[in-house]
């Protein structure tokens, strides 16, 4: 039998604190408490988590999120679940995030929401906002089996200061590691947090050759903006590192100005930028789909527009 608490886990301390905020407002309603599952050393972190909201901290620290693999991870928390028996687990909607709720979901057969805008209780079932068809459209969707696993998108919720009452307990079990490394990539990073940025330019394949990256390089210089781009450019053509592919399989961003240089505006990328709070559009195609979820569209080579605006935005900053 689940209790009605709320218990939140991601690897990301900052994403976590996040949920905590969502899992917050729904223990109050269900009159519950909240949890948070920490890997590894507790220390400084316990204060951090329970200033945050958490009233119970479960710390697991034979595993290691920073170290360990999914596999682990996993485990760890499906154990931590399966203990408390809560209401609803949040989990934060990244890479390991998403792998690991399905684990904790299949384990307990019960249903797994993932990618989730919002949370509500409806009576007593708990209802998921998220987005499904390629993030086209957005669906309500009500769970019947408990706990509801569910994976929240970064970012949705501001992390607040609400103190918990930061109750502690070590939790200590074997956790078989069933995945082994047998090899090592290392993936071009470009170390920048492009979610957390106030202003983006996204550049699509409307750039013919990637010297041409200058171009775009230094208008967002001038903007004082970070530099992101579509699927293509970063995964096919490999001119830019990975972590600068926005869109459904890659980052989700809501600057407060989003340019996008030569973008088509394909759903795919359009779901990772839809949040933005003013967008504009420069693309030659005045059909291109980019221009409806624009605030502001040029229609124009992209070529003869950034030397131009690169241009005016320097000079008016010389003013100022």
């Amino acid at each position: 039998m689940t209790e009605k608490a709320v218990l939140v886990f991601s690897e990301e301390d900052g994403l976590a604190f996040e949920l905590l905020a969502l899992a917050k407002q729904l223990s109050n309603q269900l009159g519950s408490w909240t949890g948070a599952i920490i890997l590894g050393d507790g220390g400084d972190r316990v204060a951090k988590f329970t200033e945050h909201g958490a009233d119970k901290l479960f710390v697991v620290s034979e595993v290691d999120s920073r170290k360990d693999g999914p596999d682990a991870i996993a485990e760890a928390v499906s154990h931590v679940v399966s203990r408390t028996s809560p209401r609803i687990v949040l989990i934060a909607a990244t890479k390991v995030g998403k792998e690991v709720a399905a684990y904790v979901a299949q384990s307990l057969r019960t249903g797994c929401a993932s990618e989730c805008l919002d949370v509500s209780l409806k009576d007593s079932q708990v209802e998921v906002t998220r987005f499904v068809m390629g993030g086209g459209f957005l669906a309500r969707q009500i769970f019947e089996s408990y706990p509801a696993v569910i994976t929240i998108l970064p970012h949705r919720f501001q992390a607040t200061t609400s103190k918990g009452k930061g109750e502690l307990e070590k939790l200590e079990f074997a956790v078989q590691r069933k995945m082994s490394k047998v090899g090592f990539r290392a993936v071009e990073k470009s170390g920048v947090r492009l979610e957390d940025a106030e202003v983006v330019v996204a550049v699509g394949r409307g750039l013919k050759r990637k010297d041409d990256l200058k171009l775009v390089e230094e208008f967002a210089k001038v903007l004082g903006a970070e530099l992101g781009c579509t699927r293509p450019i970063s995964g096919d053509l490999k001119w830019l590192p990975e972590d600068r592919h926005i869109g459904l399989s890659g980052k989700r961003v809501k600057p407060k100005l989003y340019v996008a240089v030569g973008v088509s505006g394909q759903i795919q990328h359009v779901v990772g930028m839809r949040d933005s709070k003013t967008v504009v559009c420069i693309n030659t195609d005045p059909n291109a789909p980019m221009h409806k979820e624009a605030d502001y569209s040029i229609i124009g080579d992209l070529y003869k527009v950034l030397p131009v605006l690169t241009s005016v935005i320097k000079r008016i900053k010389e003013k100022v």
